[in-house]
Formats: structure tokens, C-alpha cells, sequence
């Protein structure tokens, strides 16, 4: 029981950190399908945003309570995946991507920014 405790809290901490809270056009989210979750390069895990919000718009929504809005942050972005919230397993396209590597992709690794847009074309 103890182990299955510590995969949701961890699972749930996971989820947190890849939601947001991003810098990120308001616009350019609305086109993306999935989020992907990533460390050394592998896929860890994978959403599929329900809604995007900024955050004065929702704050308690937020990924963690403890962030402090400020005029810099209140516009940054984060999404809410409602199946994930409600317990859904992965669905088939979600699944596909858990373990992949993305080593192999031209990224920027020196940007800043931790959000980098893959369009499929």
C-alpha cells in the first residue's frame, strides 16, 4: 500500500511540473494536443490539455498553491488534463509516446525557455 501511495504522490508531482506555470502564448497553446513530460531526454510522461488558463484567471486552479503571482507571472500559462484529474488511463496515442527518446531531435537546448512546439508537419 505504502508503494502505491508514493507512485501518486510522485505521479502527482510530475503532473504539477508540466503543467505550468509557462511563459507561453495564449494563442500558440491553443493549437497544441499534447504535452509531453521529459527528463534526460526520455518521454516520462504525457497530457492532453482540457483548457489552458493564465494564472490570475484561475488561481485556485494552479498547479501549487504556494506561487506568488506578480506582474511578470499572473499571464503565464498552465493547462488542466481532466482525464488525467478524473483517473483515466492513457489513451492509445498517449501511450505511444511514454519511453521515447527525444535525443535525436534539432531542439534548442540553450533557450531559456523549457517549452519548446513540435508541429508534426
Amino acid at each position: 500500500m505504502e508503494k502505491a501511495r508514493k507512485t501518486e504522490y510522485l505521479n502527482k508531482k510530475l503532473y504539477d511540473a508540466v503543467r505550468g506555470v509557462w511563459r507561453a502564448s495564449k494563442e500558440k497553446v491553443k493549437t497544441i494536443e499534447y504535452v509531453l513530460g521529459v527528463y534526460n531526454s526520455l518521454i516520462v510522461a504525457v497530457y492532453k490539455p482540457s483548457e489552458w488558463f493564465a494564472c490570475k484567471e484561475a488561481k485556485d486552479r494552479l498547479p501549487r498553491q504556494d506561487i506568488v503571482l506578480t506582474p511578470k507571472t499572473e499571464n503565464r500559462l498552465f493547462f488542466v488534463d481532466e482525464r488525467y484529474e478524473q483517473g483515466f488511463p492513457l489513451d492509445e496515442n498517449e501511450e505511444f509516446y511514454i519511453g521515447k527518446s527525444i535525443a535525436r531531435l534539432k531542439l534548442n537546448q540553450s533557450a531559456q525557455n523549457p517549452i519548446t512546439y513540435l508541429n508534426p508537419w
